[in-house]
Parts: structure tokens; sequence; C-alpha cells
């Protein structure tokens, strides 16, 4: 029963730690934008596209994290303190911006619908919900999990990405509400708040990355 409240904390600990960054109601302002005057069922599909993708992107990320560690050198702290700087930045233009830069796009929404072209993987799904920032804190969350439960741990961080993902179709899905609901400056208020939650995650990999160091240190 322990077991199953541990792994359960933890699986919380990782969609704390990513929502704020995936931050799927900066995305609801483009993607109600492109899917302006589409059918209910196009629009819940596309959303239902993009979470897929996102997940993939982030879930290859932090599977092949540890060869991408292992071809350039890498150690685990500096994985740790390189992360947590990004995301301190990002965390940081949250909440004095009230805007996410991670989830921004270079193109207009209205460039994209002339395109004609299927906006689920890019932009929605890349770089909006699976940007640096989100790709980042996957790969803090894999570098942190023990060499002895790796299946245990991978599992949980997955669990944790799979949760998040949903929680960001149902978002998207319910985006004209959420858009009306909270309105501009209700959507830049809790883009806030969700960057000091995200600053105390950059604050924890930062402090474990540097503790790492300094006994690597200490024992040569």
């Amino acid at each position: 029963m322990s077991d199953i409240i541990d792994a359960a904390r933890y699986i919380l600990l990782v969609v704390v730690g990513l929502l704020p960054i995936m931050n799927p109601l900066v995305t609801i302002p483009i993607y109600l934008s492109l899917t302006g005057g589409m059918p209910e069922a196009h629009k819940r599909r596309q959303a239902r596209k993009a979470c897929i993708y996102a997940f993939s992107i982030l879930a290859t990320f932090l599977l092949l994290g540890n060869g991408i560690i292992a071809v350039f050198g890498i150690s685990m702290p500096g994985i740790r303190i390189a992360g947590g700087i990004i995301i301190m930045i990002l965390a940081l233009r949250m909440i004095f911006s009230g805007e996410d830069t991670a989830s921004s796009v270079d193109a207009a929404p209205a460039d994209i619908k002339r395109a004609n072209i299927d906006y689920s993987f890019s932009p929605l799904a890349m770089p909006s919900l699976s940007g640096p920032g989100s790709i980042a804190v996957v790969m803090g969350f894999g570098s942190q999990i023990p060499e002895n439960q790796q299946v245990a741990g991978y599992a949980i961080v997955l669990a944790g990405i799979a949760i998040t993902t949903c929680i960001a179709y149902l978002a998207l899905a319910s985006a004209r509400l959420i858009g009306k609901a909270l309105g501009e400056h209700g959507i830049q208020a809790v883009t806030k708040i969700m960057g000091f939650l995200l600053t105390c995650v950059a604050v924890q990999f930062l402090a474990s990355g540097i503790k790492e160091f300094h006994t690597e240190f200490a024992t040569l």
C-alpha cells in the first residue's frame, strides 16, 4: 500500500513540475484562432492529435535522455543544473511578463491557416505543448531516477507525462469556454501562478545538481 502511495506522490510531482511549463492555457488563443469555423469533431481531433504528439515527443526525450548524455559525455548533475537554469529563465518570464515565450510561434495564425496544413504537430504539439522547457523538465526528472529503480522510475515519469497531456487535451477541448471564463487577464494571472510553481521546480533541480557536484568534487 505504501508503494502505491509513494508512486502516486511521485506521479503528482511530475505533473506539478511539467504542467506549468506545458501551460495549455497559453496555447488556447492560437488554438481558437486556428480552429475557428471548423466542425467541433474536427477541433477535438486536432486537439487529441496534438496531445498524442506532445506525449510522444516528451517520452522520446525521456527514454533517450541517457543515450544523449552518454554520447556527449554530460554528467547527471550537469543535466540537472542546465535544466534548472532553462526552467528558471522561462518561469521568471512567465511571472514578470505573464507570457510563456517557450509556447510562442513565429508564424501568425492567419498565415498558418492560409498554408492549409495539419497544425496538430506544429505549432500545437511542438513548440507549444512540448517545447524546450517541457523537454528540460522531463530530462531533469529522468536524470533523478535511481539506477536500481529504472523500470519503476520511467513508468512513473511516463504516467505523469500522460496525465499532463490529458489535462492539456481537456483544456484545448474546452478552449472556448475557458477563454470566455478567464479572459486575457485571467489567463495571464494563471500563467504567473504557474510560473511561481515552475520556479520552485527549477530551484529544486539546481539545488540537487549543485549538491551532487559538491559531493563529486569532495571525493576527488
